[in-house]
This record gives structure tokens, C-alpha cells and sequence, in this order.
């Protein structure tokens, strides 16, 4: 796949919300194939993992992607799944 392609994922998801980081791997498991998970404290919200899905679904990228709260920790594990 393109850069071209990557920057275009790169800039719809950071359109909707998602800071750099996430949106930097989201777009390597969509453009790879791979999936992954990882752990930080960006802030995720209800709003942005709907436009989320409603980009994946629009876009075809055939990926699920779960976050879960560790509300003790302030933190958040995100898990991408290619299909």
C-alpha cells in the first residue's frame, strides 16, 4: 500500500479524534494486515470510538477494535483484530 494511502488513513483518523499515537498503529494494523495491542493514557471517548466504527465500516478496513478502560490506572488497552 501507498504512503499516500497511510497518510490518507493517518488524517480520517486523527479527524475524528484519535491522537498521533493510536492513530499511527491503527493505521500500520490496517496497512500491514497485522493485528496488535498496546497500552497508554491518551484520552478515548464514546463519540470518537462510534466514528471509529463508523469509519472502519464505511472504509472496508476489515479490522474490530476494542478499548478498555483501567480506571485505576488512567490508562487503556487498545486491541486491534484484522479480519
Amino acid at each position: 500500500m501507498s504512503m499516500a494511502k497511510m497518510d490518507k488513513i493517518l488524517t480520517e483518523l486523527k479527524g475524528i479524534g484519535i491522537t498521533e499515537h493510536d492513530a499511527l498503529i491503527i493505521a500500520d494494523c490496517i496497512v500491514t494486515r497485522k493485528s496488535c495491542s498496546w497500552v497508554n493514557t491518551d484520552l478515548v471517548d464514546e463519540k470518537m470510538l462510534q466514528d471509529l466504527g463508523d469509519l472502519i465500516k464505511n472504509q472496508n478496513y476489515n479490522i474490530s477494535v476494542v478499548v478498555e478502560p483501567i480506571p485505576t490506572r488512567n490508562k487503556f488497552i487498545w486491541e486491534i483484530k484484522v479480519h
